[in-house]
């Protein structure tokens, strides 16, 4: 038996929770006679890059795979652009094949595991409460995959066996710090026993299969002519950083996207991949952006006391939209090392 993960961080390896529970996952995996490797696709960074798509050569990984496990974190509130734009392949070679007459997904099984936040919330006295996981962002994920076959596990949040399971893990964060540390998921007894209930249910469903077509046509479903693919553009290189392109980059990025908190998310990994390469100007302009939709998201402009401003004794309010971009959101500030 053969399994993929693709670990879909924006984070390096060493800095991120997705790739912690990928290396555990792929060591559980391969104790158990399970051959497993991982794709990590912050190292192709395919959304930044202008030659040769890299990433495409790692699907021919895929071809011979039983399991195919797609490891997705949350960003402002929507699963990450790695994960979207790595799904849009797989759809768009299904529907290649599909029209060719091929079940390019047949005998092959899938599982997705969502990286995030927020075990509790608080009431309106202060009171901190649990909340169970809803399966939103399996919501979000599973519309933009092809229809595939998923691992059957019953679920205990759920309290049901779900057609499209709802694995997930609420790591640890400051505002909502409850979950596992990504340097303590390898003695954390509910990641484990996720994980090995996921490898059981694996073995129980797995099927033997051989493709009945050969890997070049597998690979030409993956291929595309469009050179802008899969997210390439998403996103600029540090080669490319420059005011024209970085204006060039956020004009596209306001007439592509409605959605604020999908606009963040690449607006603030632009902003801090531009202080990493100590470009001060390129990360200013998107931290315009970042406030203008700040400003925007939020029910008054500007500052607003309950009430003169002038009064001593005023409070500052702040109150946002309904599905307005929240600059409160911890994503806002914590580093994200794109």
């Amino acid at each position: 038996m053969k399994a993929i993960i693709f670990s879909c961080s924006l984070k390096r390896g060493e800095n991120s929770d997705s790739q912690a529970w990928s290396d555990l996952m792929a060591r559980m995996m391969n104790e158990q006679s399970i051959q497993t490797e991982i794709i990590n696709l912050r190292k192709f960074d395919h959304e930044a890059s202008t030659g040769a798509d890299l990433l495409h050569k790692e699907m021919a990984k895929c071809y011979d795979a039983d399991l195919i496990v797609l490891v997705a974190p949350v960003n402002f509130r929507n699963i990450n652009f790695y994960v979207r734009n790595l799904a849009e392949r797989f759809t768009h070679a299904h529907n290649k094949a599909k029209a060719k007459g091929i079940n390019l997904f047949e005998g092959k099984l899938f599982e997705t595991c969502i990286m995030h936040g927020c075990k509790n919330d608080h009431l309106a006295d202060g009171t901190e409460v649990f909340v169970p996981y809803s399966g939103k962002f399996h919501q979000q994920l599973i519309p933009l995959l092809p229809e595939v076959n998923y691992i059957q596990v019953k679920d205990t949040e759920m309290n049901g066996k779900l057609p499209n399971r709802t694995l997930n893990l609420r790591v640890h964060h400051s505002p909502d710090p409850h979950g596992p540390k990504r340097t303590e998921l390898s003695s954390d007894a509910e990641t484990l026993l996720d994980i090995q209930n996921t490898i059981d249910a694996f073995k129980r469903d797995h099927v033997e299969h051989t493709p009945n077509f050969s890997l070049d046509t597998w690979m030409e479903c993956f291929s595309s002519e469009d050179p802008n693919a899969f997210g390439r553009g998403f996103t600029l290189s540090i080669d490319n950083l420059n005011r024209t392109n970085i204006e060039q980059h956020i004009k596209w990025v306001n007439e592509h996207f409605t959605d604020a908190h999908l606009k963040a998310q690449i607006l603030v990994s632009m902003k801090e991949r531009c202080c990493r390469a100590d470009y001060y100007e390129g990360a200013e302009m998107y931290f315009d952006e970042q406030l203008a939709m700040a400003e925007e998201g939020k029910t008054h402009m500007g500052d607003h006391y309950d009430t003169e401003w002038s009064d001593p004794n005023a409070t500052f309010m702040m109150a946002w939209k309904k599905e307005g971009f929240r600059i409160t959101r911890a994503a806002n500030y914590r580093p994200n090392n794109y």
